[in-house]
């Protein structure tokens, strides 16, 4: 990728000029607080709303995510129809490798209906379907074939493909058959393919979606039988996630609890899984309203099960990072016009800077093609979400820091990681911060907490649109499209004045890169 930053010569010796000298000391940061405290209490009630952030440039790093940590996925019901994937379409390929490097998770219901290479009875071609949301959820033929040319497809994109086992192939014992799973597996190893694992999808709601029940006792089992089967396969090295439960905190009345069986799962586990992972979603995709995805409490729903899970996993006992390994903002595939539009970016923006927040280690997109809620159309351009996620992988490290502030959960939510190496201008440390103005008017922001120098030069990055509900997004005010050769355009940033507040302009996602702090956790 051509380096972003262009036509910024003299904006050095512009700052050069400036001697600002700030004494940082304790008590200037108490009063920094003590500021926001009354501010946020009197400024409500003017026109310009202020909020205070503070950045300790002395602090460790708060935790370290994968590399890998903006993932995305394909749901496995799209393999019913491989003739409509555009997974050979050098578009498309070019759109996932700009992406990279991500996890390309194949997953969802229907890969408990998936059998690998397999003739399947006559009677099987009657259609099955859910008693939940009407989708087909009938056992479907998956050829060696159409697994070469998904797994083609990933290594043109430079992802690291997670493959779903089904785990409905049962024995008469109840004990689960791995015989499919077993001619999977060894025909990637046949043919060299590096992947990871998992087996199930959802088990918690087995019993409402397929009639039948798996006890989280049982699927412990079951995932020692699979990394037993892994070890002795030549992917020893795979890691394995699970169990892929979805339904935590707040339980719909007909599906058994997420917390219960993850705990349940965990008591028996034989140290088999790297990461507990689990899907969540906020809101029903059928009757969402754009209104929902601008609700503060609608974001906060994401913190109230992050806690309720670790909680879980801290009970067990156990020390096993947490994923979100299929996620998005509206279950049933979406919300039609919504999921997929300029709006469905501040519900995953956030997303991603709470859970890096708290430590979890993946977040997988529901997902990146197909539904309402793709990153891609069907017309192979990208969707608003797709260049928020070009945004975050090109300016967001995975390296963690805190923002303090007195309230993160209200319209104007920000958090702030080192930036990556890759974006640094001749290599002077920086640190980015990133987040959203919801509210429909602009307001102002003050990072504080670190000396101001001369050599400190801040670039923000707006994303905004002419229509929360547009397909479109745009940059500092101007259209983003990839260039005609498949390249993405110069980011050119607005440059703002160290020292002053900050404009976040009116429903707006932003980078705010501030080259020249120097944080030395950053290069641990």
């Amino acid at each position: 990728m051509k380096n972003q930053y262009t036509n910024l010569d003299g904006y050095e010796s512009l700052y050069a000029r400036r001697r600002i000298r700030l004494i940082q000391s304790p008590l200037i940061v108490t009063l920094c607080f003590i500021f926001l405290v009354f501010s946020q209490l009197s400024q409500s009630l003017s026109k310009g709303e202020k909020h205070i952030f503070i950045l300790n440039p002395k602090q460790p790093l708060l935790h370290t995510s994968s590399t890998k940590f903006l993932s995305f996925s394909l749901d496995t019901f799209a393999l019913r129809k491989m003739n409509e994937l555009p997974i050979s379409n050098e578009r498309f390929i070019n759109l996932a490798r700009l992406l990279s490097p991500a996890y390309f998770r194949i997953g969802g219901t229907s890969a408990d209906c998936l059998f690998f290479n397999e003739s399947l009875p006559q009677n099987s071609n009657t259609q099955v379907t859910s008693p939940i949301d009407g989708t087909d959820i009938s056992n479907f033929t998956f050829s060696e074939e159409d697994f070469l040319s998904l797994y083609q497809f990933t290594k043109k994109s430079k992802l690291r493909m997670l493959f779903d086992l089904n785990v409905l192939i049962r024995n008469s014992d109840g004990s689960w058959n791995d015989s499919n799973a077993r001619k999977i597996v060894e025909f990637a190893k046949y043919h060299e393919m590096t992947l990871d694992w998992q087996l199930g999808n959802e088990p918690n709601s087995f019993k409402h979606v397929f009639r039948v029940d798996i006890s989280p006792q049982q699927l412990a089992k079951d995932y020692f039988d699979l990394r037993s089967l892994l070890n002795t396969s030549g992917y020893k090295d795979s890691i394995l996630v699970g169990p892929e439960v979805d339904n935590i905190r707040n339980p719909i009345n007909i599906t058994e609890p997420g917390e219960y069986y993850v705990k349940e799962f965990l008591k028996n586990d034989e140290d088999c899984i790297d990461y507990v992972t689990w899907h969540q979603y906020y809101i029903n995709g059928n009757n969402a309203k754009v209104q929902d995805f601008i609700d503060p409490k609608v974001f906060n729903i994401l913190s109230k099960q992050i806690k309720s899970l670790q909680d879980v996993i801290d009970g067990v006992g156990k020390k096993i990072p947490m994923w979100l390994s299929e996620t998005s903002s509206a279950f049933d595939g979406g919300a039609l016009n919504i999921s997929d539009r300029f709006v469905a970016g501040f519900l995953f923006l956030d997303k991603l800077g709470y859970s890096a927040s708290e430590g979890l280690q993946v977040v997988i997109r529901q997902s990146f093609f197909n539904g309402h809620y793709a990153m891609v159309g069907p017309d192979l351009n990208p969707n608003a979400v797709w260049w928020v996620s070009v945004f975050y992988k090109e300016f967001v490290s995975n390296k963690v820091l805190r923002l303090a502030t007195i309230n993160n959960f209200g319209n104007v939510r920000l958090y702030a990681h080192c930036t990556p190496e890759k974006s640094l201008v001749s290599r002077v440390p920086a640190v980015t911060v990133y987040g959203m103005n919801l509210h429909h008017y602009p307001v102002n922001i003050s990072i504080q907490g670190y000396r101001l120098t001369p050599k400190i030069t801040i670039f923000m990055y707006a994303l905004t649109s002419e229509d929360l509900q547009s397909r479109t997004i745009k940059l500092n005010g101007k259209d983003l499209n990839l260039l005609s050769n498949g390249d993405l355009p110069p980011f050119k940033p607005v440059i703002l004045e160290i020292g002053k507040f900050i404009t976040l302009p009116a429903h707006s996602m932003v980078f705010i890169v501030m080259h020249g702090i120097n944080i030395p956790a950053c290069f641990t």
